[in-house]
């Protein structure tokens, strides 16, 4: 006997279309974790990238500070004030000083005023840390850029120095400008790190005497035998940034991504300076 029928169950003919809503949002949830981590590594990277150009940056400006000193044949002089524990920074007022800044003259360092622009004196100069965060650090005063930007003008003069400051891009130095109409460049520049923050120099104080040595306070002596310089320990009201220089060498400071020098907490930061970057471990 013929079958006339088919026994064959019937395959179903409909087609899944789309996803289910469980579905979609295990889909978006992983495109938006692996989105977190490729920018939390960008992110990284880029951080990472910043600090490299700013230690760079760094290690260029000691090496044209211990090429300076080599040219003179001797430490850099820098004149500074009053210390803790009323310890005269400076043992006499009739040295010569490389950086004379205490009490800081009005006028500019040798050859760095400009006549015919009528750039004579700081006064007529702006300084980058007027304003408000992040374009300034109000905290600080004008004194250590001051005296950056006369460090950084001597060693521009020597021949020997201002090679090794030609390996820096021109992008990290700025002209010091004139608080003038059109705001004219002066003779005078600073340097920034990766940031656009300007990068300080520390100075290292004088020699102790062996009376100083003898009374053995750290708060007035430091390890490398030198008086504790007001560049070194600077108030609350100059910032607050307290850091000693080794083997009495210059030490030169990037405030970091956070663009603070301070150790005074600011801004919510518990200390500001732990992020700094500096031309050798102080």
């Amino acid at each position: 006997m013929q079958r006339t029928g088919n026994t064959h169950p019937k395959r179903s003919t409909g087609r899944r279309s789309g996803f289910t809503l469980i579905e979609l949002l295990v889909v978006i949830g992983i495109i938006v974790l692996l989105v977190s981590l490729v920018l939390a590594v960008s992110g990284s990277v880029s951080r990472a990238s910043e600090e490299r150009a700013t230690k760079n940056t760094l290690e260029i400006l000691n090496a044209a500070t211990e090429e300076f000193e080599r040219v003179l044949d001797r430490r850099a002089t820098y004149r500074s004030g009053v210390v803790a524990g009323g310890i005269a920074a400076d043992p006499t007022a009739n040295s010569v000083w490389d950086v004379d800044s205490n009490p800081f003259p009005t006028g500019l360092p040798p050859g760095a005023a400009n006549a015919q622009l009528g750039i004579n004196s700081w006064a007529q100069l702006q300084s980058p840390y007027q304003g408000t965060p992040p374009n300034g650090l109000p905290a600080y005063s004008n004194l250590p850029f001051r005296r950056t930007a006369t460090l950084l003008w001597a060693m521009s003069q020597s021949q020997t120095v201002a090679p090794i400051l030609q390996k820096l891009p021109e992008s990290v130095f700025r002209s010091v400008r004139s608080n003038f109409t059109g705001q004219q460049p002066s003779l005078l520049r600073h340097c920034v790190d990766n940031w656009d923050t300007p990068i300080i120099a520390i100075f290292p104080g004088r020699e102790a005497t062996q009376a100083e040595l003898d009374a053995n306070n750290p708060n007035v002596v430091d390890r490398d035998g030198t008086i504790r310089s007001d560049s070194e320990w600077a108030a609350a009201n100059l910032g607050g940034l307290r850091v000693s220089c080794k083997d009495r060498r210059i030490l030169w400071v990037s405030a970091g991504i956070d663009t603070r020098f301070s150790d005074v907490p600011a801004g919510g930061v518990a200390n500001p300076s732990a992020d700094n970057l500096y031309s050798y471990e102080p």
